[in-house]
């Protein structure tokens, strides 16, 4: 990574918790941006971007954020509790961020996230035929 902001982490701000009814995505937003900005790892602190958006279709599974970034597979992690989660979603932006193509295992995925990935969509090909 250069330096410029190439990675997104997209949070749901409809989505409501299930047990309180409240609405966290933007709470996890200012959280998250507040973490990424405190990182001493240039590639995390200034290479991220976090944004809102009002549906991401994962409604079974609030709180849903994602990563994405150009040439990487995207995440789609669902069922996140803004404060519990906010630590490994930081964890997993450092990983995100190290990796060349996105991909990588649920092992390698920080625990609270393993069984909260809902999709890896794989970047798109280098070459004709590509395939995992």
């Amino acid at each position: 990574m250069d330096g410029a902001i190439d990675h997104r982490i997209i949070v749901c701000t409809l989505c409501r918790d299930v047990p309180t009814g409240i609405r966290s995505g933007e709470t996890l937003c200012v959280d998250l941006r507040s973490r990424l900005a405190a990182c001493h790892e240039p590639a995390v602190a200034h290479g991220f971007t976090v944004e809102g958006v009002e549906c991401m279709a994962a409604c079974a599974r609030p709180l849903t954020v994602a990563f994405q970034a150009p040439g990487k597979a995207s995440y789609l992690f669902g069922s996140i509790d803004a404060e519990a989660d906010a630590g490994d979603l930081l964890r997993f932006a450092r990983l995100y961020a190290s990796l060349a193509d996105g991909w990588c295992n649920s092992g390698q995925r920080p625990p609270r996230l393993a069984g909260k990935t809902l999709a890896r969509i794989p970047g798109p090909a280098k070459f004709p035929g590509n395939s995992r």
